[in-house]
């Protein structure tokens, strides 16, 4: 009975599926000699029957049999429909080239846009674009193995990460010199040391493309000298879909490892946040020194993806994008580390080891409504945490004081990020010719740095005791950060093209009101002698009977309990609000020659009130700056051919401090501290570049980028002359200057692979820059530099990436495997103060693999091998008066396997 009952259900469905017909075609494109146009929208009207056309101009639908209109568009071009009737089981071919309508925005300035991911379709649209752009769409990412936001943008030419440093630089400028966006609205930072937010908080699972905008235009935010990135997130490209995916992996040097956890953190990233010591007779931390330990690591990761479109009538829709991922990884690390003084005598020799355990978990939503005849808005929030927890001991000499001392440093730090963005984006079409569009977003982050545990032994007599020349060497310390950001941007753009010619007018305007307010509290611990402490259980020592026995005294950053402040927090409440307008013209002398000429006013004022460690606005003042910039901003576009084209860009931009830099606040790190400098004042920055490109095959092009920099006042940060090795942030000279150049090639050797006839496929990538860099600096300055001219720090000479990708088509099967290789030359890590030289962080080699195999249409397997060579990560002191280089700092970070899976429905 079963059987007959299956049997017939079949033959119901292939019946019920043979009554529809099919409807395919190619969409061409008119604007570029009839080539086929990836991911144009084909929709039957008035249904939620609809696809996009794959890299080849292709799409097929299968409906009832009835008449229909098909509806084909494509963002900047003409809407076209065509009605058309189908019988059953009819396979009916329609095509059609799509043209221009008139010439739209996106045919000149590169903005987000659905199913902006594959690496022709965003090739095509640098094509298109006056300004010079760059981006990396997240089919590029998944070829690659990328992981999230910040591994992608180092995969462009001019790119690259410092060790210590959170963020990326480009073209030889760091963090303060670049801004972050997502979806075209600024983002708030989640670290009181940085301007921009962690770029590897974005996994690819919400990254439709990354944009790196390394020339300023006049919609931009002016607080820009390096690049702007702008990370647009995924939304529906379809009908509706479903993927699911799992990872599990292993770092070869930690997988057997007897790993080290903080105690009062777990596996999930939560943690006990909050200090309760409200007597400081009462020892009531409510975290263990001891850490918890285990011997089986295995990275993991899980992704949940999916999303439905609905039609609200005739022409309205609505679509829902959800996505949820959670991911984990452990890492050990073993190595040596120096400091020398300044004629290079080595006074710290120390092997250390660190134990670090990352997890995250992220949700995302987009809801996107289209209504009328070119209208949207959209809902975009994200929540993003991320959890780092590291446990690190120290075991060598450091300035010993009696021969023989031997000092054990243990620091246990947790960095914890609370990331909320809310967007509401909204497009109208007034008219044929004139649009207007409007942004806002609330963001907050919260930071927190809770119960960072600092413990420094010295070995001397046979036994360790706690360190008694400070009670800071024994430090239990909680900070916060709140942040709060309201961001607005508004533009209105009147086209007035005619006869083939792009003329457009933009005007606009922009509003970022951001607060700050950081708290810390220390707890130090003050020993009056030596007592011997068992290193391995320090519990036994530090706890409620040493302080009923005297065997320490418990203080705070403000002293102890006669001070009535005791307990207030070292602080500092920052504010910081820019308004902004600007136009911009886009004119076409001819068909070959188009310029974007671009001013920009932006008011911007900011004033930091603090109470810390070493300075109180109350007494001195608050840090104040208020200006008012003038940015103007010129591009110009000339093709030389249809296939070779010819860019010119020029601006002017600002650096503005941050609030860390200008607010006086003693950070202590292991073996330095930081600082910040009211007397602070904003860089001016002067840029140009001219760039060549040939597009010589669909997906391939090579160009040549001529770029130069002039920085007025420019801010970096240096040692001054104190005990405990000291940084600030000062304006170090009049002027630092940068030149450089930069090649992309895209060849493919065998086929192209994104050609779906074709069986197999050979491509290969390369993006190189070389960069020429000096910063004159200020012999007055306090902080006594070594020499009168530098390379400015983290800029890297020679940067190279390249990469190699094969790929094989076996029926409904695909396996495509990538190799890819990075190399950065010698670059300055610090700039040498006080007779020091510099420190010279080491050129590094890297090679990645990942092979992902296709099985089906809805199954996927992928395998990915990174830091294949594992080399050694070094820093290196300049030898004094000629002296040999010493190794400050070496270690490795091993090899990193994963296999992963996934499923789409």
């Amino acid at each position: 009975m079963k059987l007959k009952f299956l049997l017939g259900f079949l033959l119901l469905t292939t019946l019920t599926f043979s009554q529809n017909g099919t409807v395919s075609g190619v969409i061409t494109d008119k604007e570029y000699n009839n080539e086929p146009l990836p991911f144009a929208n084909v929709l039957i009207k008035g249904t939620t029957i609809g696809t996009s056309t794959d890299d080849n101009g292709k799409y097929s639908l299968s409906v009832k049999p009835g008449s229909y209109t098909l509806e084909i568009g494509y963002l900047g071009y003409e809407t076209k429909e065509i009605p058309f009737t189908i019988k059953a089981g009819e396979k009916k071919v329609i095509n059609y080239t799509l043209a221009a309508s008139g010439v739209q925005l996106e045919d000149v300035v590169i903005t987000h846009s659905v199913l902006k991911e594959k690496e022709s379709v965003l090739l095509q649209e640098q094509q298109k674009a006056v300004e010079i752009t760059q981006v990396i769409g997240a089919q590029e990412l998944s070829r690659k193995g990328v992981s999230n936001a910040e591994a992608a943008v180092t995969k462009t030419s001019g790119v690259a990460k410092q060790q210590g440093a959170k963020n990326v630089f480009v073209r030889g400028l760091g963090d303060r010199y670049n801004s972050t966006s997502l979806n075209g609205l600024a983002l708030p930072s989640d670290d009181p040391e940085y301007k921009n937010i962690s770029l590897d908080f974005f996994g690819t699972e919400v990254i439709q493309n990354v944009g790196i905008n390394k020339v300023f235009n006049s919609s931009l935010l002016g607080d820009v000298g390096g690049a702007n990135i702008d990370i647009i997130s995924k939304e529906l490209g379809s009908g509706s879909e479903l993927q699911i995916g799992i990872s599990s992996g292993f770092n070869t040097q930690t997988i057997g490892s007897n790993f080290f956890l903080i105690d009062g953190n777990n596996w999930f990233g939560t943690q006990r946040t909050e200090s309760n010591i409200t007597n400081l007779n009462n020892y009531t931390f409510r975290n263990n020194l001891k850490p918890n330990e285990q011997n089986l690591q295995l990275n993991s990761g899980f992704s949940i993806s999916g999303g439905k479109k609905f039609q609200v009538g005739e022409k309205n829709s609505l679509s829902l994008y959800l996505v949820g991922s959670f991911d984990n990884g452990y890492l050990f690390t073993e190595g040596n580390i120096k400091q020398t003084n300044s004629i290079g005598t080595v006074y710290q020799d120390q092997k250390f080891e660190k134990y670090n355990y990352t997890v995250s978990q992220l949700l995302m939503n987009n809801m996107k409504y289209k209504f009328g005849e070119g209208h949207s808005i959209s809902l975009n929030n994200i929540l993003i945490h991320n959890n780092n927890q590291t446990y690190g001991t120290y075991f060598g000499i450091n300035n010993p004081e009696q021969v023989g001392d031997v000092e054990y440093l243990v620091r246990q730090q947790t960095n914890d990020n609370l990331l909320l963005v809310n967007q509401i984006l909204t497009n109208i079409k007034i008219s044929e010719k004139l649009k207007y569009n409007v942004g806002v977003a609330f963001n907050t982050v919260t930071g927190n740095e809770p119960d960072r545990r600092s413990n420094n032994y010295l070995l001397r007599d046979g036994f360790y005791a706690p360190q008694t020349n400070s009670a800071g060497e024994n430090e239990r310390y909680f900070s916060k950060l709140d942040e709060k950001d309201l961001v607005a941007n508004t533009n209105f753009i009147y086209d007035f093209s005619k006869d083939e010619k792009t003329n457009l007018i933009e005007v606009g305007g922009d509003f970022r009101h951001t607060n700050r307010r950081f708290d810390a509290y220390t707890f130090n611990h003050n020993f009056s002698s030596r007592i011997e402490t068992d290193v391995n259980n320090p519990d036994f020592i530090f706890n409620q009977n040493s302080i009923d026995t005297g065997v320490f005294n418990l203080i705070t950053g403000r002293g102890n309990s006669n001070n009535p402040r005791v307990f207030d927090p070292f602080y500092y409440d920052a504010t910081r609000i820019i308004g902004a307008g600007y136009g911009k013209l886009t004119y076409s002398f001819s068909k070959k020659l188009t310029s974007i000429v671009g001013i920009r006013g932006e008011k911007i004022n900011q004033e930091v009130e603090y109470d810390t460690n070493i300075a109180s606005s109350k007494n001195v003042g608050p840090s104040k700056l208020d200006n008012t910039y003038i940015l103007p901003s010129l591009a110009l576009k000339y093709s030389l051919t249809e296939k070779n084209i010819l860019r010119f860009n020029a601006s002017k931009t600002y650096t503005y401090p941050q609030f860390k830099e200008v607010a006086p606040f003693k950070y202590q790190d292991v073996s330095f501290s930081s600082q910040g400098n009211p007397n602070l004042i904003a860089s001016d920055n002067y840029n140009f570049d001219i760039k060549f490109e040939k597009y010589f095959g669909k997906g391939e092009i090579v160009s040549l980028t001529a770029f130069g920099k002039l920085i007025q006042n420019p801010i970096s940060r240096s040692e001054i002359p104190s005990a405990g090795n000291t940084l600030t942030y000062l304006n170090v000279g009049e002027d630092a200057t940068i030149f450089g150049l930069e090649l992309e090639l895209r060849k493919n050797i065998i086929n192209d692979p994104n050609d779906s006839d074709v069986k197999n496929s050979l491509s290969f990538g390369l993006n190189a820059s070389y960069l020429n860099t000096q910063v004159n600096l200020d012999q007055n300055s306090i902080a006594q530099f070594t020499n009168e001219t530098s390379e400015l720090q983290g800029a890297t000479p020679l940067l190279l990436n390249t990469d190699l990708t094969y790929g094989q088509k076996i029926g409904k099967s695909e396996i495509t495997s990538t190799i890819v290789f990075n190399y950065f030359s010698d670059r300055v890590y610090s700039i040498g103060t006080r007779g020091f030289e510099n420190i010279i962080e080491k050129s590094i080699p890297t090679l990645d693999f990942v092979s992902k195999i296709k099985l089906n249409e809805n199954f996927q397997v992928s395998l990915k091998g990174n830091n294949l060579l594992n080399p050694s990560f070094k820093l290196s002191r300049e030898g004094a008066n000629g002296g040999d280089n010493i190794i400050l700092r070496d270690y490795k970070k091993g090899i990193n396997c994963s296999l992963g899976f996934s499923y789409s429905f």
